[in-house]
């Protein structure tokens, strides 16, 4: 049957927003992703961050081919917009050993990684001196995790504030007594913050560095300037580290 005038077949397979957004991060070059749609039926956008290793052309063609191959869907080239940064982009940590198959493996023990770790809420003060005090609230699993942290009262000082406190809301989350069991011994550093206009909007890049034991994995996220570049330096700091955090949980 030939696609609908909304640009996608009539009997796509099923799928979901995160498995979309996972599907496209893992096209070359593919920083970040967000699917604008509703699961199972239409997709009405798609904005993806990239570096240069393919040009924008190439990146639309090969969104288009990974969902036609995947879900049956076909979409409006016209609804894919991307944005490109030459900045370098931290590598994605390698993919955990297998399981000991001498150690007893629980089910219901496995980490829960289709539960985000939702924004709560967020407050910047300004203390003396030139200082601002900066506190992000996260949630995960029905409880709330704060981060605090201080810092320059300057443009990018702030961000940057603002970045560290929702890593120590992480930390927090990560490092805490958790159904009884012990913490988990992580460290999260920022490595920088940086704001790239492309494509006529802004978008926010964060790297982080995490730290458990011996292993160090180089994180990045994004996030669009949607409302305020507070809100989007918080989202850009969740999206690095969520899906490295919650399979520590």
């Amino acid at each position: 049957m030939a696609a609908s005038s909304e640009g996608v077949s009539s009997k796509p397979a099923d799928w979901t927003i995160q498995s979309a957004e996972e599907l496209l991060g893992s096209l070359p070059g593919v920083i970040s992703v967000r699917v604008v749609g509703r699961p199972g039926g239409r997709i009405d956008e798609v904005h993806l961050l990239t570096t240069e290793e393919a040009t924008p052309k190439q990146t639309v063609r090969n969104v288009e081919s990974a969902l036609k191959a995947h879900y049956h869907l076909e979409i409006d080239h016209r609804t894919i917009s991307v944005a490109r940064t030459s900045e370098p982009v931290k590598p994605e940590p390698k993919p955990a050993p297998p399981p000991d198959p001498t150690v007893p493996f629980l089910l219901e023990d496995s980490p829960r990684l289709d539960t985000r770790i939702l924004f709560v809420r967020h407050q910047v003060e300004t203390e003396r001196s030139h200082r601002v005090k900066a506190a992000v609230t996260v949630e995960w699993g029905g409880s709330e995790f704060q981060g605090q942290e201080t810092g320059a009262d300057l443009p990018r000082a702030r961000l940057e504030t603002l970045a560290r406190a929702t890593l120590r809301a992480i930390e927090d989350l990560l490092n805490g007594d958790h159904d009884g069991s012990f913490g988990s011994g992580v460290s999260l550093t920022l490595d920088g913050v940086k704001i790239v206009d492309a494509f006529d909007a802004n978008y926010v890049l964060v790297a982080v560095n995490a730290i458990q034991g011996r292993e160090i994995a180089g994180l990045a996220g994004a996030s669009a300037v949607e409302d305020t570049l507070d809100r989007a330096v918080i989202l850009a700091t969740l999206q690095a580290t969520d899906r490295w955090a919650r399979g520590r949980l």
